[in-house]
């Protein structure tokens, strides 16, 4: 069923699916169109276009104009940059930092699992380019440190300013004769 929107365009009503055959036909077709999309927006815009999605059955899709790594890479380096000193954010910074050095920490482990493997009785060589992120993730840490100290100052502050008695015009502050 379509209606008009206030703009006057068509809006199309949309709904589940029900019938499974149908859902994967619809969702091949709406892909490749998604991704076709995303394909003309990067080349006319000169955007980094990134497109993740999985099917109802759970298998992975992906459209980017250059390579997924390095768009999702550019935006968490853009995130990493702009956190905004507000509560969630803190806390979202925080999660996401911990995820990365959780992933960190397993590829060390294998990294140091496939040395023993491949050279059993042989000292494990130092992963320059692990130190150097852990030395990274360490500089998020700090920015996080200094966020969430900001957020809990300002709301001290609104805290602050909360109690302190408001006057009606007229009466004064000091003691009454």
């Amino acid at each position: 069923m379509a209606r008009r929107t206030s703009r006057g365009r068509q809006k199309i009503e949309m709904k589940y699916i029900e019938s499974k055959e149908a859902r994967y036909v619809t969702f091949s077709k709406r892909k490749a169109s998604l991704f076709r999309k995303a394909e003309e927006f990067s080349t006319v815009t000169g955007a980094d276009i990134g497109v993740l999605l999985f099917s109802p059955s759970g298998k992975p899709y992906s459209y980017s104009s250059t390579s997924v790594e390095k768009i999702t890479e550019k935006f968490r380096e853009w995130k990493q940059q702009n956190i905004d000193e507000g509560k969630s954010s803190v806390f979202q910074a925080f999660d996401d930092l911990c995820k990365d050095i959780q992933d960190e920490n397993e590829k060390g482990k294998s990294r140091e699992l496939w040395y023993k493997v491949m050279y059993p009785g042989a000292e494990i060589p130092p992963d320059k380019e692990r130190l150097e992120k852990l030395v990274e993730m360490k500089l998020r840490l700090d920015k996080i440190d200094e966020a969430a100290k900001n957020h809990i100052r300002t709301e001290r502050l609104k805290f602050d300013l909360n109690v302190v008695p408001e006057y009606e015009v007229g009466e004064s502050s000091g003691t009454h004769h």
